[in-house]
Order: C-alpha cells, then sequence, then structure tokens
C-alpha cells in the first residue's frame, strides 16, 4: 500500500488524466459493487444513499458539478435512457433530496407525493393520480451500466486542459483538506484567472510549495 507521500507525490506527478482514471476504477470496484448488492437485497434506502455517493464523487471530483447540479449533469450527461421513463435527469430534484430525507430527517412532506420505493413498474418512473413513482431497480441499473462503458473517462478526457489541470489541484487540496486561508488553496485559485501562457510558471509554484512542505523527494 502506497504512503501518504507515495500517494501524494503520484496525484502531484502524474496527468489527471491518471488521477482520475483510478477515481472512476474506485467507484467502480466499491461504490458500485455496493449499491448492486442494495438493490439485489431490497435495501433501496441504501440505493439512493449509494447512488448519491457515486454520483457526487463523479460530478464534484472530475467535473466541478455541486449539489443539485451535479446530480442533473450526472443523470443527464451518463444515466439517461432515451427509454420512456428512464430520462432520471427529469426528475432530478427529487431524486437529489431523497438523500436528505433519508441520511438527515426521516419524514418529509415530499413522501406524500413521491413514491421513491416503487420496484413493481416498469418504467424508470411515472405519475399517477398526482404521485411521482420511480423504481429504484431501474434507477439502480441504469447508475451501474454507465461504469460498463468509457463515457465519463471520455467525457472528462475531452475537457480543455486548463479545466482538468484545475480538477487536478482542486482534488489534491480536497484531498489534503487544507481550508480556504492556506497557502497552497490561494495559489490553486489563482490558477482559475491565469491565461495557459502563465499556467506552467504557477502550477511550478504549487508543485515547489506542496513538495516543500510534505517533505516529498
Amino acid at each position: 500500500m502506497e504512503t501518504f507521500e507515495e500517494r501524494l507525490k503520484r496525484f502531484i506527478d502524474r496527468d489527471a488524466l491518471d488521477t482520475f482514471g483510478w477515481l472512476r476504477l474506485l467507484v467502480q470496484n466499491h461504490h458500485v459493487l455496493e449499491l448492486q448488492s442494495a438493490r439485489e437485497h431490497k435495501l433501496y434506502q441504501c440505493v439512493y444513499l449509494m447512488g448519491h455517493a457515486i454520483i457526487q464523487t463523479v460530478s464534484e471530483s472530475m467535473f466541478n458539478k455541486t449539489g443539485l447540479d451535479g446530480t442533473r449533469f450526472f443523470l443527464k450527461t451518463f444515466v439517461d435512457d432515451i427509454a420512456k421513463g428512464s430520462t432520471f435527469s427529469a426528475i432530478a430534484s427529487e431524486i437529489h433530496d431523497v438523500r436528505n430525507i433519508v441520511a438527515h430527517q426521516a419524514y418529509s412532506g415530499l413522501q406524500h407525493t413521491v413514491e421513491y420505493f416503487a420496484d413493481d413498474i416498469e418504467a424508470g418512473w411515472t405519475k399517477a393520480d398526482g404521485v411521482l413513482l420511480i423504481n429504484p431497480v431501474r434507477y439502480s441499473l441504469q447508475i451501474e451500466q454507465v461504469f460498463r462503458t468509457s463515457s465519463i473517462y471520455a467525457a472528462f478526457k475531452n475537457l480543455p486542459d486548463k479545466e482538468r489541470l484545475l480538477r487536478k489541484y482542486d482534488f489534491i487540496r480536497q484531498w489534503l483538506r487544507l481550508d480556504k486561508h492556506d497557502s497552497i488553496t490561494k495559489r490553486i485559485s489563482t490558477l482559475k484567472q491565469l491565461d495557459a501562457s502563465a499556467l506552467s510558471t504557477h502550477e511550478h509554484a504549487i508543485r515547489t510549495e506542496l513538495y516543500e512542505r510534505y517533505g516529498l523527494g
């Protein structure tokens, strides 16, 4: 197993495509397997919690999309199916809210207008008598299907070079748990304001400070 220093050095030295390629693989080999197990055992609250974890990890870390925007982005970009009732991005708000209900509230007025555990319907979701019915089986299967393709990695690879660089250093900042007042955080924030000609010099300064602070050889 890598030491803290070895892993940090790898994050710094290698291209963002490497770091986020491994992140995607980790999600596939751990999060997605737990999602599958939860579905098979009809643990539908766990399905929604793990689905949320997968969506937010990918959307925030790789594409800088957070909260409801991150949920809608992931569903629309990777999960939606053209089959009727499978366009989950159309109900992104309800799917995003269920995580807060399950994790923080238990009860919510939303539960009187949304049935989250409708595993007996054929579609991914439908509306009947003013109630939104969501099929957690179909939902989890479509999330799992995303990881049987290269769509996430391909979308990240198609980002502009500067954006991939920003994602890399934002990831490192979060991994190190640096707050907004930290000097490295401030250097990373400055990257966003620079044009392409100045990126290399500023990145070198970030790398130097990281190497010096964490004793990387």
